[in-house]
């Protein structure tokens, strides 16, 4: 009894001392402008929060209107804790709150009670920085820094209609995620291993007339095993053709060596079409193409597939070769060990519109973009039977000439940009194969692309677009690889 009376009489000290402001004297009021600051507050409440914790059963006893949010209000000698009451005991559960992120939550107990709530205590609530409770609106907010499920205790009192004072208990349950993004490791890839690569590249060229920048990333589930990066791409531009050339490459990921194998097959492509197309062969396929336009024969159809031989053909048999070059059977190597897909395009800005002709297999995408206007899709992915599945460069295409049905080549009036992507970017960005089509789903993509490809510091603008590949999409961390040409205005 005496260790009780002796808690009393301190927090009621420590209460009259926080309860000051009715006096008028000139000591009495410089005593309170320095028992005001924030700090004083802040121990006089943590020394009453401790007495409280070594008896609650004083809570019964104690005069105390409300202590919240940091501060001490002012005490009422009305009405005093009902001692025949017992403690009423609240639970609560919010949803879960993501770590970093700033919430606000209105807790609603699991009980219904008539009366209006005071709280006295916050227990666990003022352990964590960033975290509040209002106890005028019952709204737990905040930003936590921290992981894991936590519980947060409230003690107050419960003003019942009747007059009485009910002593209560109130815990609050919540469980704080972290941030996916957070979880996942970025191990540098090894560079002793043969073939090595850079985990990222980026790269942009550009003439009069157009603006090529590409960029490649590993994915976050390469970089959380140290992973290679599979992904490759290849852009040409210079002012000797009016030819401009992009390539995009998605090596195999469950093949050992498919990120040279993307690699080689972006590189020696894109070089063979840029060849073939500064001289004679490329004046020959606008005209071939122009001639099949006003006139679909066979005879105008054969003279347009004689020129793709000596073009694109020819480039996707030098990819094609350059990966059976990469082959050691010293080394116990197989053509399988570096298999990836390709897409390859080229464009031409002509007197009667953009020319384009592309050839694509595997998945990924390759779109003449027009902005807020239309959308042409060249061609389409490949699909397995399982997800994941999809078409690899080989042989076969040469020896079943189904190579030429995947060439694709159009003219277009209008158009602001021709961008190739892996299935890294599509799909993030594409649910369906519909969406790959639809201009709404590519206007929106063009919004978060376009500052970057107008920021005249071009280092700048490749630097925040490389930066951009990083967006987050649940479920979608492969490599990302992209090629925009961007036409001038």
């Amino acid at each position: 009894m005496g260790k009780q009376y002796k808690i009393e009489n301190l927090l009621n000290s420590l209460l009259e001392v926080s309860n000051t402001n009715s006096n008028k004297s000139l000591f009495q009021q410089r005593f309170n402008k320095e028992l005001s600051s924030p700090a004083i507050q802040h121990h006089i409440n943590a020394l009453i929060n401790e007495l409280l914790t070594l008896d609650k059963s004083s809570v019964n006893s104690l005069s105390v209107t409300r202590i919240g949010n940091g501060e001490m209000y002012k005490k009422s000698n009305k009405s005093n804790v009902n001692k025949g009451l017992p403690i009423l005991n609240l639970q609560a559960r919010i949803q879960n709150i993501k770590v970093g992120a700033e919430f606000s939550e209105i807790v609603q107990f699991d009980k219904s009670v008539e009366g209006d709530m005071t709280f006295i205590k916050t227990k666990s609530v003022d352990e964590f920085a960033g975290i509040d409770f209002d106890s005028q609106t019952m709204t737990l907010s905040g930003k936590a820094d921290f992981a894991g499920d936590y519980e947060f205790v409230l003690y107050g009192i419960l003003n019942l209609t009747n007059g009485d004072r009910q002593p209560l208990t109130a815990k609050i349950q919540v469980t704080f995620v972290p941030d996916p993004k957070s979880l996942w490791k970025n191990i540098p890839s090894d560079k002793t291993k043969r073939f090595h690569k850079p985990d990222i590249f980026s790269s942009y060229c550009e003439n009069e007339l157009m603006l090529l920048v590409g960029s490649s990333v590993r994915g976050r589930s390469h970089a959380h095993k140290g992973i290679h990066r599979d992904d490759d791409f290849k852009l040409f531009c210079d002012e000797s053709s009016e030819w401009v050339v992009s390539c995009v490459a998605d090596g195999a990921g469950s093949c050992k060596y498919s990120r040279h194998g993307a690699f080689v097959a972006a590189a020696h492509s894109t070089r063979s079409l840029k060849e073939s197309l500064k001289g004679h062969y490329g004046v020959e396929l606008e005209k071939a193409f122009n001639n099949f336009c006003e006139d679909k024969t066979e005879e105008n159809q054969r003279a347009l597939y004689e020129i793709y031989q000596h073009t694109i053909v020819k480039a996707v048999y030098a990819a094609m070769k350059a990966i059976h070059d990469s082959v050691d059977e010293g080394e116990g190597d197989s053509v399988k060990d570096f298999s990836t897909t390709l897409i390859l395009a080229a464009h031409k800005k002509t007197p009667k519109g953009h020319l384009v002709v592309s050839f694509w297999i595997g998945d990924g995408g390759v779109v003449i973009y027009d902005k807020n206007n239309a959308v042409t899709l060249m061609g389409e992915a490949d699909s397995g039977e399982y997800a994941g599945q999809t078409r690899f460069l080989d042989n076969k295409i040469f020896e079943d000439r189904s190579v030429y049905s995947r060439i694709r080549i159009e003219l277009v009036d209008s158009m602001t940009s021709l961008i190739l992507a892996t299935d890294g970017i599509t799909d993030a960005w594409f649910e369906t194969e519909k969406q790959l089509e639809s201009l709404i789903h590519w206007d929106k993509l063009w919004s978060e692309l376009e500052p970057h490809l107008l920021n005249m510091n071009r280092d700048e603008g490749l630097e925040g677009l490389t930066k951009w590949m990083d967006f987050w999409s649940k479920g979608n961390h492969d490599d990302r690889t992209i090629s925009i040409c961007l036409v001038k205005e």
